[in-house]
């Protein structure tokens, strides 16, 4: 079997077209469609439902049922070529939003390379670009604001975060929640559920100052006139150190951040026993984060 038609397959599947999986594979769309089509005529069977009346590609029973064992012909092979090259495989993938990995896990990653456990690979994406990189293995544990649905990957809540109005104090000054003016605001999204409370209290129809994917240009756009901005409790610290002049309207925000840790097991009893001390530690760590009330932990004992 060929790992070409594999990887196309799970593609078209995560991008749900295969105009998405043949611009994410960097080939034609003739030539995906091929791959497929070769693929099924290898199954003897049809894996995904298309034609005239489908705008979204489906898979069909079958299609579902052999997705499990794409996932785990990827992650044989890449076992297999690691031990063609007799090398060991001891190092752990880790993907998060850049506010994960930045200021909210920064100190556990420091501890957790001091104990010399394991090398580590952090990177800092997406929440769909995280679930894609789960689905294919090419990222062993994930961190995400919102959860999708998926047969394959488990996904486990993991904790929640108070949330802080925040201004720099040499452009605004602002007491209570009715002088927030959605024009003056540097927005970042913090989950469906954190979107949905948003959109109860300012206009979804109107647009923000601005609109950030990465909280690190959020200080330098704090610095103009009259701007504020949400950001979770690890940032607030991190940026109030750093700057003096901020401070935080002093609201008890009934919302939440809240995140999710997604992984899939595989076929690699040593990579999922990596999974497995990883989780452990971290579940201390929220714990200990809990104690001097930082999160609320979610995540059950592993």
């Amino acid at each position: 079997m060929d790992q070409n038609k594999i990887e196309s397959f799970i593609s078209i599947v995560e991008t749900g077209s295969i105009t998405g999986a043949a611009e994410k594979l960097y080939i034609s769309q003739s030539t995906l469609s091929d791959r497929l089509v070769a693929l099924e005529e290898e199954l003897e069977t049809r894996l995904i439902h298309r034609g005239p009346g489908n705008k979204k590609l489906e898979l069909t029973e079958k299609g579902v049922d052999f997705l499990d064992f794409a996932a785990r012909y990827l992650e044989l092979n890449k076992e297999i070529n690691d031990w063609k090259q007799n090398r060991q495989r001891l190092q752990l993938k880790i993907s998060a939003p850049q506010s994960v990995n930045t200021y909210l896990f920064r100190d556990f990653y420091k501890v957790y390379l001091e104990n010399e456990k394991h090398h580590l690979d952090i990177s800092s994406h997406w929440n769909r670009t995280i679930y894609n990189m789960v689905y294919s293995f090419d990222t062993d544990i994930g961190i995400v604001s919102r959860p999708y649905q998926s047969k394959q990957i488990m996904t486990e809540s993991l904790l929640e975060e108070p949330l802080f109005v925040i201004y720099d104090s040499r452009y605004a000054n602002y007491t209570h929640l009715k002088q927030l003016e959605k024009k003056n605001q540097i927005y970042i999204g913090w989950g469906p559920a954190y979107e949905d409370w948003y959109n109860q209290h300012w206009d979804p129809n109107k647009l923000p100052k601005v609109t950030l994917d990465s909280p690190e240009l959020l200080m330098s756009y704090l610095e103009s006139k009259n701007a504020w901005a949400i950001v979770p409790l690890c940032m607030y610290k991190t940026l109030s150190c750093h700057n003096k002049f901020i401070k935080e309207v002093e609201l008890d925000l009934p919302i939440k951040r809240v995140l999710y840790m997604i992984y899939q097991k595989g076929v690699s009893d040593s990579r999922n026993q990596m999974i497995e001390n990883y989780l452990q530690d971290l579940y201390h760590y929220i714990l200990k984060m809990e104690n001097n009330g930082s999160c609320k932990a979610l995540m059950e004992k592993p």
